[in-house]
């Protein structure tokens, strides 16, 4: 046996080195000492015996180290894919001095905005153009508007154009409007009474009365008298009124048996027509036609008469005249 610090036999080392142990001295078949190699040759020990012992390997915090380790690769399991390089921002410009100080940069957050199209501008001219016409159509409306404000309704019809001192009566009988008992000098006995009235037009004004009585005598020979009314009121449309166009054909015919002419003191106009009808050589058919115009309103009142007695024409047209007056009276606002 030996000691703790005793040199196994044949290994080289004197015994009597006391500051080597045991453990530290080469082992059998040991190659040159290192620091007894010749310095010019690199690696001068590669050809002596024993095993190659590899250089330890560097930490992390060795310089020249790779601080990465990829991960070994692993069959038939999911691969993690290598993370994309972060995306840093470039960096910041900065201001030119400008005069009056230092102009911090404002910072500028996405793409700058697209400079308008040409197209843009052909659109806020027709938008320019609509606002335009509507103020026009606007100022328009407003200007007729303040011309109507007495008008109930500024955009409806215009009841001036016909309206006048005389006015359509709404239940009004138009056969009411004349004294009928005035055929009784004549004839004494009713035979048929018809009435129509035709209200005004909103739009147009008018209006109307209609009015036929016969009174007839029972016998051969017997007598009769008629009376018919006519009023007309003006409307928007008219040219003409109703008195002109009845003066026109009640005086275009002239002769021994035919008379007209003025008359005076009823509406602003006025004419009587009369008509004498004789069979064989006594006279036997009597008409006289008397009509007034004044401001919107035509009134015509015929009497006729058919007796085999003499006729006194004159009290024919006096009764004429006087429905007429009475007409007009009626009907005045």
């Amino acid at each position: 046996m030996t000691g703790p610090n005793q040199q196994p036999p044949g290994d080289g080392v004197p015994p009597s080195d006391p500051t080597v142990a045991w453990w530290e001295r080469p082992g059998e078949g040991a190659g040159q000492n290192p620091g007894q190699a010749d310095p010019t040759v690199l690696r001068g020990n590669i050809g002596a015996p024993g095993p190659y012992t590899a250089p330890p390997a560097a930490t992390p915090y060795q310089s020249g180290a790779n601080p990465y380790t990829a991960p070994p690769y692993q069959s038939g399991t999911n691969q993690q894919p290598f993370a994309q390089p972060q995306q840093f921002p470039p960096p910041q410009q900065f201001a030119q001095p400008q005069a009056g100080g230092y102009q911090a940069p404002q910072p500028q957050w996405g793409a700058p905005p697209r400079p308008p199209s040409s197209g843009n501008k052909a659109v806020w001219w027709i938008v320019g153009g609509a606002i335009v016409a509507v103020g026009v159509l606007v100022i328009g409306l407003i200007a007729f508007t303040a011309n109507k404000v007495d008008d109930d309704n500024p955009f409806g019809p215009d009841p001036d154009k016909w309206a006048g001192s005389y006015v359509f009566k709404d239940g009004k009988n138009a056969c009411d409007l004349v004294d009928l008992t005035v055929l009784n000098q004549w004839s004494s006995t009713r035979e048929t009474t018809t009435h129509t009235e035709r209200g005004p037009s909103e739009y147009i004004g008018g209006g109307s009365y209609d009015c036929d009585a016969k009174n007839q005598e029972a016998g051969r020979n017997a007598n009769d008298a008629a009376l018919g009314l006519e009023v007309e009121f003006k409307t928007e449309s008219e040219t003409e009124s109703d008195y002109s166009r009845w003066k026109g054909y009640d005086t275009k015919t002239t002769g021994k048996d035919y008379d007209h002419g003025p008359v005076s003191g009823l509406g602003t106009e006025a004419y009587y027509a009369s008509e004498q009808h004789t069979y064989g050589s006594i006279p036997s058919d009597y008409s006289v036609v008397v009509a007034a115009h004044d401001s919107n309103i035509s009134v015509k009142v015929e009497i006729e008469v058919s007796t085999m007695r003499t006729v006194d024409k004159a009290a024919m047209r006096t009764a004429a005249e006087t429905q007429v007056r009475k007409v007009l009276a009626a009907l005045k606002k």
